[in-house]
Protein backbone atom coordinates (compact mmCIF):
# COMPACT_ATOMS: atom_id res chain seq x y z
CA UNK A 1 0.00 0.00 0.00
CA UNK A 2 1.66 3.38 -1.03
CA UNK A 3 1.12 5.63 2.35
CA UNK A 4 1.30 9.29 0.33
CA UNK A 5 -2.36 9.57 -0.52
CA UNK A 6 -3.68 8.24 2.57
CA UNK A 7 -1.63 11.25 4.39
CA UNK A 8 -2.89 13.32 1.98
CA UNK A 9 -6.54 12.05 2.78
CA UNK A 10 -5.99 11.97 6.66
CA UNK A 11 -4.59 15.52 6.73
CA UNK A 12 -6.52 17.44 3.95
CA UNK A 13 -2.98 18.39 2.73
CA UNK A 14 -1.98 19.22 -1.34
CA UNK A 15 1.58 19.73 -1.36
CA UNK A 16 1.95 18.28 -5.30
CA UNK A 17 2.95 14.62 -4.73
CA UNK A 18 6.01 15.64 -2.89
CA UNK A 19 7.24 14.27 0.42
CA UNK A 20 8.23 16.57 3.45
CA UNK A 21 10.25 15.82 6.71
CA UNK A 22 7.08 15.57 8.64
CA UNK A 23 5.15 12.89 5.92
CA UNK A 24 8.31 10.57 5.70
CA UNK A 25 8.49 10.25 9.95
CA UNK A 26 4.67 9.77 9.51
CA UNK A 27 4.36 7.41 6.96
CA UNK A 28 7.36 5.31 7.90
CA UNK A 29 5.83 4.47 11.45
CA UNK A 30 2.42 4.15 10.35
CA UNK A 31 3.63 1.56 7.76
CA UNK A 32 5.62 -0.49 10.73
CA UNK A 33 2.09 -0.22 12.72
CA UNK A 34 0.20 -2.08 9.81
CA UNK A 35 2.60 -4.83 9.57
CA UNK A 36 2.06 -5.36 13.21
CA UNK A 37 -0.68 -7.27 15.15
CA UNK A 38 -1.93 -7.27 18.96
CA UNK A 39 -1.11 -10.32 21.26
CA UNK A 40 -2.92 -11.83 23.29
CA UNK A 41 -1.86 -9.42 25.99
CA UNK A 42 -2.71 -6.60 23.71
CA UNK A 43 1.11 -5.57 23.31
CA UNK A 44 2.28 -5.16 19.78
CA UNK A 45 4.14 -8.23 17.88
CA UNK A 46 6.04 -6.50 14.74
CA UNK A 47 8.02 -8.78 12.31
CA UNK A 48 11.77 -9.02 13.04
CA UNK A 49 12.68 -6.59 10.51
CA UNK A 50 11.37 -4.22 7.81
CA UNK A 51 11.99 -1.82 4.90
CA UNK A 52 11.39 0.89 4.27
CA UNK A 53 11.50 1.91 0.57
CA UNK A 54 11.08 5.26 -0.30
CA UNK A 55 10.13 6.33 -4.16
CA UNK A 56 11.38 9.83 -5.01
CA UNK A 57 11.41 11.91 -8.21
CA UNK A 58 14.59 13.31 -9.66
CA UNK A 59 14.29 16.64 -7.88
CA UNK A 60 13.63 14.73 -4.03
CA UNK A 61 15.89 11.99 -4.67
CA UNK A 62 19.02 13.32 -2.82
CA UNK A 63 16.87 15.54 -0.03
CA UNK A 64 14.86 12.26 0.47
CA UNK A 65 18.38 10.18 0.58
CA UNK A 66 20.03 12.66 3.75
CA UNK A 67 16.83 12.10 5.52
CA UNK A 68 16.85 8.90 5.52
CA UNK A 69 20.21 8.36 6.44
CA UNK A 70 20.26 10.51 9.15
CA UNK A 71 19.95 9.21 12.89
CA UNK A 72 17.81 11.76 13.77
CA UNK A 73 15.15 10.00 11.30
CA UNK A 74 15.43 7.16 13.29
CA UNK A 75 14.86 8.77 16.35
CA UNK A 76 11.79 10.38 15.23
CA UNK A 77 10.38 7.49 14.07
CA UNK A 78 10.75 5.67 17.23
CA UNK A 79 9.35 8.75 18.99
CA UNK A 80 6.02 8.12 16.92
CA UNK A 81 5.83 4.39 17.86
CA UNK A 82 6.85 4.94 21.24
CA UNK A 83 3.45 7.43 21.46
CA UNK A 84 1.27 4.56 20.45
CA UNK A 85 2.50 2.59 23.43
CA UNK A 86 5.14 0.26 21.37
CA UNK A 87 7.59 -0.71 24.00
CA UNK A 88 11.50 -0.10 22.38
CA UNK A 89 12.63 -3.42 22.95
CA UNK A 90 9.30 -4.68 20.71
CA UNK A 91 10.22 -2.47 17.64
CA UNK A 92 11.42 -4.28 14.77
CA UNK A 93 14.98 -3.77 12.87
CA UNK A 94 14.58 -1.58 10.25
CA UNK A 95 16.56 -0.81 6.86
CA UNK A 96 15.80 1.85 4.64
CA UNK A 97 15.99 2.04 0.64
CA UNK A 98 15.10 5.37 -1.37
CA UNK A 99 14.93 4.17 -5.06
CA UNK A 100 14.64 6.76 -8.63
CA UNK A 101 10.86 7.02 -9.42
CA UNK A 102 8.17 9.23 -10.99
CA UNK A 103 6.70 10.38 -8.21
CA UNK A 104 7.28 10.29 -4.49
CA UNK A 105 5.80 7.87 -2.19
CA UNK A 106 6.69 5.39 0.55
CA UNK A 107 6.14 1.74 1.64
CA UNK A 108 6.61 -0.49 4.47
CA UNK A 109 7.56 -3.89 3.92
CA UNK A 110 8.29 -6.96 6.19
CA UNK A 111 12.42 -7.90 5.36
CA UNK A 112 13.20 -10.99 3.65
CA UNK A 113 16.72 -11.33 5.22
CA UNK A 114 17.45 -13.70 7.52
CA UNK A 115 20.32 -12.00 8.26
CA UNK A 116 21.12 -8.13 8.49
CA UNK A 117 24.90 -8.26 8.93
CA UNK A 118 28.13 -10.13 9.41
CA UNK A 119 30.79 -9.86 11.61
CA UNK A 120 33.73 -10.16 10.99
CA UNK A 121 37.21 -11.03 12.94
CA UNK A 122 39.96 -9.23 11.24
CA UNK A 123 43.64 -9.96 13.08
CA UNK A 124 44.30 -12.42 15.78
CA UNK A 125 44.24 -16.58 16.06
CA UNK A 126 40.20 -15.89 14.52
CA UNK A 127 41.43 -13.76 12.21
CA UNK A 128 38.76 -14.30 8.98
CA UNK A 129 35.47 -15.93 12.08
CA UNK A 130 32.32 -14.09 10.64
CA UNK A 131 29.27 -14.14 12.88
CA UNK A 132 25.93 -13.53 11.25
CA UNK A 133 23.82 -10.53 12.67
CA UNK A 134 20.10 -11.94 12.63
CA UNK A 135 16.83 -10.31 13.63
CA UNK A 136 16.21 -13.17 16.32
CA UNK A 137 18.40 -11.22 18.98
CA UNK A 138 19.10 -7.77 20.05
CA UNK A 139 22.33 -8.16 22.09
CA UNK A 140 26.00 -9.68 21.16
CA UNK A 141 28.65 -10.24 24.17
CA UNK A 142 31.89 -10.09 22.41
CA UNK A 143 35.62 -10.59 24.63
CA UNK A 144 38.57 -13.43 24.50
CA UNK A 145 37.52 -16.93 24.68
CA UNK A 146 34.00 -18.47 25.37
CA UNK A 147 33.09 -16.95 28.70
CA UNK A 148 32.07 -13.05 29.21
CA UNK A 149 33.89 -12.38 32.64
CA UNK A 150 32.41 -15.67 34.60
CA UNK A 151 30.74 -18.98 33.04
CA UNK A 152 27.15 -17.79 33.40
CA UNK A 153 27.13 -15.69 30.34
CA UNK A 154 29.22 -16.88 26.73
CA UNK A 155 30.77 -14.53 24.10
CA UNK A 156 28.64 -14.83 21.32
CA UNK A 157 31.75 -13.66 19.42
CA UNK A 158 35.28 -14.88 20.12
CA UNK A 159 37.92 -12.21 19.19
CA UNK A 160 40.89 -14.41 20.49
CA UNK A 161 41.24 -17.57 22.30
CA UNK A 162 44.66 -16.53 23.41
CA UNK A 163 45.52 -12.98 23.39
CA UNK A 164 45.54 -12.21 26.87
CA UNK A 165 45.44 -8.35 26.47
CA UNK A 166 41.92 -8.43 24.97
CA UNK A 167 39.05 -9.05 27.86
CA UNK A 168 36.90 -11.82 28.26
CA UNK A 169 33.99 -9.09 28.58
CA UNK A 170 35.33 -6.70 26.18
CA UNK A 171 32.53 -5.05 25.03
CA UNK A 172 28.33 -5.70 23.84
CA UNK A 173 26.78 -5.02 20.99
CA UNK A 174 23.49 -3.56 20.56
CA UNK A 175 20.75 -3.71 17.85
CA UNK A 176 18.45 -0.79 17.89
CA UNK A 177 15.75 0.30 15.71
CA UNK A 178 17.60 2.32 13.67
CA UNK A 179 21.00 -0.02 13.55
CA UNK A 180 23.55 -0.72 16.24
CA UNK A 181 25.13 0.35 19.30
CA UNK A 182 28.56 -0.55 20.90
CA UNK A 183 29.57 -0.30 23.95
CA UNK A 184 32.79 -0.89 25.82
CA UNK A 185 32.92 -2.99 28.84
CA UNK A 186 36.53 -4.37 30.13
CA UNK A 187 38.40 -3.22 27.19
CA UNK A 188 37.43 0.56 28.49
CA UNK A 189 39.12 3.42 26.15
CA UNK A 190 41.09 0.98 24.28
CA UNK A 191 37.88 0.15 22.52
CA UNK A 192 37.61 2.11 19.13
CA UNK A 193 34.60 2.63 16.73
CA UNK A 194 36.59 3.77 13.28
CA UNK A 195 33.64 4.95 11.06
CA UNK A 196 33.65 4.32 7.12
CA UNK A 197 33.92 7.97 6.99
CA UNK A 198 34.07 9.76 10.03
CA UNK A 199 36.56 10.37 12.88
CA UNK A 200 37.51 7.61 15.00
CA UNK A 201 35.04 7.41 18.55
CA UNK A 202 35.73 5.79 22.19
CA UNK A 203 32.75 4.92 23.62
CA UNK A 204 34.19 4.64 26.85
CA UNK A 205 34.64 8.69 26.69
CA UNK A 206 31.32 9.38 25.33
CA UNK A 207 28.61 10.60 28.10
CA UNK A 208 26.37 7.17 27.51
CA UNK A 209 29.56 4.88 27.22
CA UNK A 210 28.22 3.85 23.56
CA UNK A 211 28.88 4.13 20.05
CA UNK A 212 26.74 4.06 16.72
CA UNK A 213 28.07 1.32 14.21
CA UNK A 214 27.39 0.91 11.05
CA UNK A 215 27.71 -1.60 8.15
CA UNK A 216 31.73 -0.49 6.65
CA UNK A 217 32.71 0.74 10.30
CA UNK A 218 35.18 -1.18 12.60
CA UNK A 219 36.19 -2.10 16.12
CA UNK A 220 39.79 -2.06 16.69
CA UNK A 221 40.41 -3.64 19.47
CA UNK A 222 44.14 -3.17 21.64
CA UNK A 223 46.61 -2.61 24.17
CA UNK A 224 47.23 0.55 24.28
CA UNK A 225 50.28 -0.49 22.45
CA UNK A 226 50.74 -1.97 19.21
CA UNK A 227 48.81 -5.50 19.73
CA UNK A 228 45.48 -4.95 18.13
CA UNK A 229 42.57 -6.70 16.42
CA UNK A 230 39.41 -5.43 14.77
CA UNK A 231 35.42 -6.26 14.02
CA UNK A 232 34.00 -5.21 11.10
CA UNK A 233 30.43 -5.04 10.56
CA UNK A 234 29.65 -6.31 6.81
CA UNK A 235 26.34 -6.25 4.71
CA UNK A 236 25.26 -9.60 4.88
Amino acid sequence: MRWLDDLKRTLGSDNDGELGYTDLVTMAARGMLALARRDARGAWVFPPGVIVRVTAAEGSLETLRGWAADPATEREVTARLLNERVEAQDLPARRWEVLAGEHDGIEVVEDPSPVFAVLVVEGGDRDGDRYPVGPGRREWRLGRGRWHADNRLQNDVVLSDGAAWVSRAAAVLRRTAGGFELEARDQGEFVVVVPRDGTPKRPAMTASGRVTLGVGDRVEFHDGKEARLALRLEQA
